[in-house]
């Protein structure tokens, strides 16, 4: 029982890390535009503007820099665009709809300047199809987006051409097929386009699992979270130990993990939204430190009650070989920083699964003696 009370300890002080650490990521991955930036790489990725051939890789990658670019000055995104504490907020998610709206606005600008310029004879160059629908490889999706942007413009031309207003019927007919081709293509397209978002979900969780890694081992050092220490102080520290088991106990019955994984929606593209996103996360950063993880008895506590030379000194490693001490205080981090990536919904499931195994196996007189300790205590 003693083994199991220690496991539940030390999975509790992980859980706890855990959400500290996911929140502060989620907080940077915020100000940093983690998100926008994954976005910008999905759109570029789904139109293949890096895709030209002829050119290598290095042209290529500064065609989609460059369209990257326009990408955040065109309007539409501008639109959803917003600044927090200075730093600028791209959109962290487009409908398939507002994606369509800010291709359109590009080839008009582009079609802009392809008229504008002028060839070697002083005569309007003529028009050809922008870049970012000339590199795609994947011809139904560009037939797709060719149908959306021009929006039945030459089935209209083409009825306009044969006279509107003597065959009224026919004109009729015509126009309602080219909406029905629009739509069929908006459909179509709303899926590739979900596809895309799906790999950019993927992208965005590989990214958030290095960051975790990051965060998780800079947490570890600045809270001192040695395993190896924490181990060995709820090994000797039983009276600390049942406390911290209480407190295990208390946030699995009282449902505090809901309070600091509820999430707002992400496909959100409100600015104000993506602003409230970022106060709440500092709260619950807040709320983490000083009402749970401050709550941890002191002989268990997490920081540096003692410097590491002092922690050498008090090490069986003190007249020894101290590389041994620090090679082990290393891996006690380490250790804790890889849990802490692991995630706290998989520290939560496994609290709970401890939590019920020590419940069934606790013997009669047990819980009576801890509903004895309990009672005195509250008297």
């Amino acid at each position: 029982m003693e083994t199991l009370e220690i496991v539940i300890g030390l999975i509790f002080i992980f859980l706890l890390l855990s959400l500290f650490a996911t929140t502060v990521q989620e907080l940077l991955s915020s100000l940093i535009a983690l998100r926008g930036k994954i976005l910008l790489k999905a759109v570029t990725q789904l139109l293949e503007v890096d895709t030209a051939e002829g050119v290598g890789r290095a042209a290529n990658s500064e065609l989609a820099k460059a369209f990257k670019e326009k990408v955040k000055s065109s309007k539409v995104y501008q639109k959803y665009s917003g600044k927090f504490m200075g730093l600028k907020q791209l959109p962290s998610y487009l409908t398939a709809d507002q994606v369509t709206a800010l291709i359109s606005e590009l080839m008009e600008k582009e079609a802009a300047e392809q008229e504008q310029a002028p060839t070697a004879r002083g005569m309007a160059a003529e028009p050809v199809a922008p870049p970012m629908l000339t590199n795609m490889r994947q011809k139904d999706l560009q037939r797709n987006l060719s149908v959306i942007l021009q929006g039945g413009q030459k089935m209209d031309t083409t009825v306009r051409s044969r006279g509107i207003f003597e065959q009224p019927q026919q004109s009729e007919e015509e126009l309602a097929s080219a909406e029905t081709m629009v739509d069929k293509a908006k459909a179509a397209f709303k899926k590739q386009y979900d596809e895309i978002m799906d790999r950019a979900t993927g992208w965005y969780k590989k990214a958030v699992q290095a960051w975790l890694l990051a965060v998780g081992l800079l947490i570890a050092i600045s809270f001192d979270a040695d395993t190896f220490k924490i181990w060995n102080n709820l090994t000797h520290n039983p009276e600390s130990r049942n406390e911290l088991l209480a407190l295990a106990t208390n946030f699995v019955d009282e449902g505090k993990m809901d309070t600091y994984t509820a999430t707002p929606d992400s496909t959100s593209t409100d600015t104000m939204g993506t602003l409230g996103n970022q106060t709440r996360l500092k709260g619950l950063v807040d709320s983490l430190l000083y009402n749970e993880i401050n709550k941890v008895p002191a002989p268990l506590g997490l920081g540096w009650d003692a410097s590491l030379s002092q922690q050498l000194q008090n090490s069986r490693y003190a007249e020894g070989n101290s590389m041994l001490f620090f090679i082990r205080k290393f891996f006690g981090w380490l250790i804790t920083a890889l849990a802490i990536s692991l995630g706290a919904p998989f520290w939560f499931d496994m609290l709970q699964k401890v939590i019920s195994i020590r419940n069934a196996g606790v013997r009669p007189q047990d819980a009576e003696r801890e509903q004895a300790k309990a009672d005195r205590g509250k008297g």
